[in-house]
């Protein structure tokens, strides 16, 4: 079966889409899962600057890089590893990543939505997030 975020869990962090694809014969899988592999971000001296916060945007926890603006996956391990511009502004070291403090709460009235409404950012309060579900009339 192919992969979408969101089908099997609710918000799918980077272990959750990499375990995935390492299933499926996909174009670039080995690569990806090779230069991702956190073994090697682990082991990355840590930024000590102030952490990045992740958000969810179609059913994915994501980080924002403030270097280059891309994003990746947010992982469990609460690093954050640029695979575009590799931290260059921090001399290659890890950042480290804030997830929700209720992130069950949020994963739990985001999977009311249907996949492609599952959004939520830092700023968002969890009674944003009941109104949103009562004007879509999510069940």
């Amino acid at each position: 079966m192919e992969y979408i975020a969101g089908m099997r869990n609710t918000i799918d962090t980077g272990n959750i889409y990499f375990n995935e694809i390492s299933k499926t014969n996909l174009s670039g899988r080995k690569l990806a899962t090779q230069f991702l592999q956190r073994n090697r971000v682990l082991n990355l001296p840590i930024s000590d600057g102030k952490p990045l916060e992740a958000r969810i945007e179609y059913s994915r926890y994501l980080v924002d890089c403030p270097n280059c603006n891309s994003a990746e996956f947010a992982f469990e391990d609460g690093l954050f590893y640029c695979s575009q511009c590799f931290n260059s502004d921090i001399q290659g070291k890890a950042r480290r990543v804030i997830m929700p403090k209720q992130r069950k709460r949020i994963e739990n009235i985001l999977l009311k939505r249907p996949i492609k409404n599952r959004h939520w950012f830092p700023s968002e309060k969890l009674e944003d997030l009941e109104k949103e579900n009562l004007k879509m009339e999510v069940k």
